[in-house]
């Protein structure tokens, strides 16, 4: 049974703007049982729905505007189901108002009747989502070269040869080398690359592939990626704005930081191959030659195996970030 204007249980369209204009907060009772209250705070943009409490709880972590808590009220447990009202007050109260109907009307368990209404009402909802795990440990990677980075360069050009997964230039832009910066949770340094034109040196500037190695750690050993931005952005001070605008290119929504609870910390000391000589890579200088209509050939990725290669050195003022090159 889904609330709409017409239905004699809930509020018409008219009276909830009108309730919504007036800017006053309000408690609207749902007769039926188990008993329902709608708070409305038109001030802070929020309806919420209240009712008994049980288990299981709603899934709703992965719901961008809407929170779930467990409140005690006397001797009485209460469930609040709050809606962030996002330009939509009729979607708002149209979806709480269902899952009030699926409580008292159908009497389904709190879980499945927060599930039923969600499902009916997806438009009022945006969806949240992580990362990919490759995405976030790609991301972690660049993160801690930026981090080295601020405090030798200085946080604007630090920040600003920082060039983010949009740019058509390597990772990081640092005037005597672009850095491409590969980063893996695997046992070994096999890393992705995308394209055959990523590992093509630019503008004549040499190029060095940056082979990081993280693994997940307890807590108190290691960082999760809220944490790490969190350090990149006090680090940034003034420039943090730049900051927030490369992240948002990656796909990052601060508002999703507790979807990424995995801490992670170096499995060892990244490594620095110079992306020159007999270094192995497919380029179209290299692949073209050698493949008819390569034109026609487009989307093209390969898996670099770089755990056994001789390995060489950043230069000065990178070096210390990566292993120091053995004689």
């Amino acid at each position: 049974m889904t609330a709409s204007p017409d239905d004699a249980r809930h509020l018409t369209f008219t009276t909830l703007d009108q309730l919504w204009s007036s800017g006053a907060p309000m408690m609207l009772p749902i007769e039926g049982d188990p008993p329902c209250r709608l708070r409305l705070d038109p001030r802070n943009g929020l309806i919420t729905l209240i009712t008994a409490y049980e288990k299981p709880e709603p899934e709703v972590a992965n719901l961008l505007n809407v929170g779930f808590d467990a409140v005690s009220s006397g001797e009485e447990d209460l469930a609040e189901l709050t809606v962030r009202i996002a330009g939509n007050v009729h979607g708002a109260y149209g979806l709480l108002a269902t899952i009030a109907d699926q409580l008292q009307v159908q009497k389904l368990p709190l879980a499945v009747a927060v599930a039923a209404g969600v499902a009916r009402h997806r438009e009022v909802l945006a969806g949240r989502g992580a990362l990919t795990t490759e995405k976030e440990v790609g991301l972690f990677g660049e993160l801690l070269f930026l981090e080295f980075l601020i405090p030798v360069m200085g946080a604007g050009p630090a920040i600003a040869a920082w060039q983010g997964p949009l740019s058509e230039e390597h990772d990081f832009t640092l005037g005597s080398v672009d850095v491409e910066v590969k980063t893996t949770s695997g046992d070994g340094r096999r890393h992705v690359i995308h394209g055959m034109d990523q590992l093509v040196a630019v503008r004549g500037v040499p190029l060095s592939l940056l082979s990081i190695q993280l693994t997940r750690s307890a807590p108190d050993w290691g960082r999760t990626l809220p944490q790490l931005i969190a350090q990149i952005r006090s680090l940034a001070g003034g420039h943090q704005v730049a900051v927030d605008a490369k992240l948002d290119t990656f796909g990052w929504r601060t508002a999703d930081a507790d979807l990424y609870p995995t801490s992670w910390v170096l499995r060892n000391e990244p490594r620095a191959y110079a992306v020159r000589g007999d270094f192995p890579l497919m380029t179209p200088d290299v692949v073209g030659p050698v493949i008819p209509s390569f034109g026609l050939i487009s989307d093209v990725s390969y898996r670099l195996d770089l755990t056994h290669l001789e390995y060489d050195s950043l230069p000065y003022p990178l070096a210390d970030f990566a292993e120091a090159k053995e004689n």
